[in-house]
């Protein structure tokens, strides 16, 4: 289990039935709470998943309303180069706690942060790629942080990935259009053997039913075929 982080992004979207197609809107929400959530990691961003003592203390003194000491705790942490402390001052900017949303001092931190491979910090900044908020939109940079976040082993990338994949907001210059239901029905499998049974899964359920409806036999089996290797090629994950 990963250390408790105070920044959770989430994505939300809508299904609309009458017209059996998908209305994605991938948000990028920071709520100040204190998460720990299972993230199954490779070899390399295993090293990373250790943030230690410090960044733990750094975290308790945000959370308990000492934002100021916390922040200046965690930029005393980046410059030393701990990419989780890049993470955190990225998300006390973006969230706005300090007074107000800073995103000119979140992206070039939730940057250096994604480029070591900080999972939470390449979410956040694909969401801000998606949006165009802060960043010019681009969508293929957004598709890019989410698969190295959701390969890694991040859920919430998993589910933004079968969503983009769902809506055809995959398409890019490297990117075969064909491949998107199967892309998309391999992602919410993969959420889906994930979720924590506490959690409403009615709206996955929807939005995979109103998929395997403009998918072919072959298709589902193929996306079947990449869920399962995904999980067994991570032995961590709950199947």
């Amino acid at each position: 289990m990963c250390a408790p982080k105070w920044g959770y992004m989430r994505s939300v979207f809508r299904t609309d039935r009458v017209t059996g197609r998908l209305s994605v809107s991938l948000v990028a929400v920071v709520v100040l709470i204190v998460v720990s959530i299972v993230h199954p990691r490779n070899s390399h961003a295993a090293d990373l998943a250790k943030p230690g003592e410090e960044i733990a203390a750094a975290v308790e003194l945000v959370t308990s309303g000492q934002v100021q000491d916390g922040y200046n705790s965690f930029l005393e942490l980046a410059k030393a180069g701990n990419p989780h402390a890049m993470y955190h001052l990225g998300a006390i900017n973006h969230s706005g706690i300090l007074g107000s949303e800073d995103l000119g001092k979140a992206v070039p931190w939730y940057q250096q942060a994604a480029d070591a491979g900080v999972l939470e910090a390449q979410f956040a900044l694909g969401s801000l790629y998606y949006k165009g908020k802060g960043v010019q939109k681009d969508l293929a940079k957004a598709l890019n942080l989410f698969t190295a976040a959701a390969d890694a082993g991040l859920l919430a990338a998993q589910y933004n990935l079968a969503m983009m994949h769902t809506a055809g907001l995959a398409h890019t210059k490297d990117y075969n259009a064909d491949e998107d239901r199967p892309r998309a029905y391999k992602w919410f499998m993969v959420v889906l053997a994930r979720l924590d049974p506490s959690v409403d899964r009615s709206p996955i359920d929807s939005a995979l039913e109103l998929l395997r409806e403009e998918m072919t036999s072959i298709e589902v089996a193929n996306g079947q075929k990449m869920a399962d290797a995904w999980l067994v090629a991570n032995p961590g994950v709950k199947k």
